[in-house]
This record gives C-alpha cells, structure tokens and sequence, in this order.
C-alpha cells in the first residue's frame, strides 16, 4: 500500500473538481493510503496534525495551489504538482493549464457577439496569465484585430483595496464602449465588475466581462452572475492521479498534465450584441434560437430585408466569418456538450440533430474537429 500526501486548495471549485477526479482514479485503480493536508484553522504546532510534514513515510505527493511548493520539493519524493507562481518546475511532473487555448476561446467567444474594442486584464507577473492573453491578442490579430486595451499590472499589487479598484475605476473610463473585457480568471474578473460599478459603467450594455474557471458559485453572486470559461479540472485530477502511480513504479518519466478548456458558462455578463445593425441582429437571433435544426443560408436570409449578398457581407464585417461558418460552429459547440454530458449513442444523437445516417453525422464532426465524435467523447471523459 502506497502512501500519498494530497495537498489542494479546496476554498476554489478548481481545487474541489481536481480532487474528484482524483479520487475517481484512486477508488477504481489504487489502494493508497490518504493523507490530507489539516485545514488551515488548525495549527501546525498540533502533534496529531503536524504529522504529513513528516515525508518519510509518504511516497508520493499530489500538491496543487500549495504554498508550501520549495519544501515539498525538497523531499525528493514523486511529485505531480501545479504551482500558480510557475507554470514549469525542472524535474518535476507539472500541471499546466492550456493557457493559449484559452485566450483563442475567449477571443471567439468575443468575435461571435460582434465586438470590435477588446480589452484584457491579468497579472504581469504570471507566465499563464501572459500566455491567456497572447492566445487571446494572436487569435483577434488572425481577425484583423490589432489594438487591444491591456490593464498592466503585477501581481504583487493589492487589486481588490481601495487604491487598486481606483486604478482599475481609471482605467474601464478610459476604454472606449461597448468594450468586451477578458480577464485571467474569476477572481480578476469580479474586480472589474466591482470597478464598473463605481465607474457607472453598466454591464454587459457598456462593458462585456469574462472570466477563467466557471467556480459556479463565485460566479453567480457576483453582480450581475459573471460569465466563465470552464476548465477541465476533473480530468486534470484523474490523469494527475494516474501520472503519480506510475512513478511511485518507477514506470515513467516526468510529463506535462494539460487543463483544458472544455466550454464557457454564459450569464449576464456577457449577455449582449454589440451590433448596430437591426438586420444582422435579426439574423444572429435566429440563427441562436434554431441552429439545433438542419438550418440553411437561405433560411437566414428569409428573416432579413436583405439578399444574401448584402447580409453575407454586413456578416463578415462583424463576424469576420460567413454565415454557413457560424451555423457549423453553433452546431458542433452543441454536439460536444452532447457527447460530453450524455451516455446516449453516437447513433442517437445524430438523429437528435436530424442526421441523415450516423455515418454523414460523423464526417461532419470529424471535418470539423479533427476527431470522430467517439474519439473526442474518450479523449475529454475520464470514465471512458
């Protein structure tokens, strides 16, 4: 029996996600002995609980958000580990969240609702922080997009007191509106809407904001619910788990454990077009209210005062994409929720969408994404 030290921050859903999937991983393939790092409320000099900093009778350590990383490391123990301060640890299995992806989804999702002024807030300091915005920035330059209001500032700065807000209050006046704000993470994304409202600025009418991470309830008490890019933090767990048996094996090297994007929670946030055109809201609507059917151009067309010429122009212009782009996007967003949080078949959900055979509604996906519905369902899903 292997004994493992599990040391995650649980006060975030990032923390509590990982750990269900971890313990998925360690009930169905394991007979670890756990050992759970006491709450804070406790403290250290308590001889019952200041016994897992004792490391050697532990062989192997899952830390996350630990802030106690260099003596961790000093224990030269296996280790799966995800620091915040740094994305990479040398010689050491790491956990990274896909950060580059996650700028190109939030610079989609911005693009899709007709945005042309793009702001982004983060912390200078923080490599994954940088990388969001660079996903982010290189995604709406492939648009046309070049200018971006970036607020600067590091991470040692006290965001959330008085003079913090101040600054942040300065710079959302400055911006020009309706402006879509993407910031690093939840926590940073409540500190603009905390601005916005000593501001006076409304959201989303004047200001869009989207944060990192989808912790529900953070999410929907903050005023108005913030909208949020989920990450898939249970996977995360899973693999972290599995990564860590095989080196207390001594089965494999050290690797990288990638946290992906997997979908975006919309609240009210972001629930807005930033569009000055009647017509192509028009469209928009439509195609929002009825891309789950077998929908065509021309049917788009039929809900405007305009040709299809005219509307697919008017349509590249805020969208820098064509219509019949748009309704395959909408399309294959929906068919990966599907598959992802449904057990029903590949067979099934085709016909659901009005496929003509499973074999056409597997084609589609596969052009699409790179994946048959069936491979992209076992590579997002850890039970499978």
């Amino acid at each position: 029996m292997k004994n493992v030290l599990i040391i995650v921050d649980t006060s975030r859903a990032s923390g509590r996600k990982f750990l269900v999937g971890v313990e998925k991983y360690t009930s169905a393939f394991t007979n670890w002995q756990v050992f759970i790092k006491p709450p804070d409320y406790l403290p250290d000099i308590i001889p019952e609980m200041s016994s897992w900093y004792n490391m050697e009778n532990i062989d192997g350590i899952l830390a996350r958000d630990a802030i106690k990383t260099e003596n961790i490391l000093k224990s030269k123990k296996p280790i799966v580990i995800n620091d915040t301060q740094r994305e990479f640890i040398p010689q050491t299995s790491t956990i990274v969240t896909a950060s580059l992806m996650i700028g190109e989804m939030a610079a989609e999702y911005f693009l899709g609702l007709g945005f042309r002024d793009f702001g982004f807030c983060g912390f200078q300091g923080l490599s994954w922080s940088q990388k969001r915005l660079q996903g982010y920035a290189q995604t709406l330059a492939d648009k046309g997009v070049s200018n971006i209001y970036e607020y600067k500032e590091g991470v040692d700065s006290k965001y959330q007191n008085e003079a913090g807000r101040k600054n942040i209050t300065s710079w959302l006046k400055e911006l020009p509106r309706p402006v879509c704000i993407f910031a690093c993470n939840d926590d940073r994304a409540i500190s603009i809407l905390e601005a916005c409202k000593i501001a006076g600025l409304s959201v989303p009418e004047e200001v869009a904001v989207l944060g990192v991470d989808n912790d529900e309830l953070i999410c929907n008490l903050s005023s108005p619910p913030l909208s949020s890019i989920e990450l898939n933090f249970e996977k995360a767990g899973f693999l972290a788990a599995q990564h860590l048996d095989q080196l207390m094996q001594d089965t494999t090297e050290h690797e990288i454990i990638d946290v992906e994007p997997t979908d975006i929670a919309v609240r009210q946030s972001t629930n807005i077009f930033a569009i000055d055109d009647k017509e192509i809201i028009n469209a928009i609507i439509f195609l929002r209210k009825n891309y789950p059917k077998p929908i065509q151009v021309e049917d788009v067309v039929d809900v405007t005062c305009l040709s299809r010429r005219e509307l697919e122009r008017r349509f590249r212009k805020y969208f820098k994409r064509t219509i019949n782009k748009e309704i395959q996007e909408l399309r294959i967003k929906m068919i990966k929720k599907m598959l992802l949080n449904s057990n029903d078949s590949i067979c099934n959900i085709a016909k659901h969408i009005r496929f003509t055979d499973p074999e056409h509604f597997s084609r589609y996906f596969k052009n699409a994404t790179g994946l048959s519905p069936l491979q992209f369902r076992r590579s997002m899903r850890i039970n499978d």
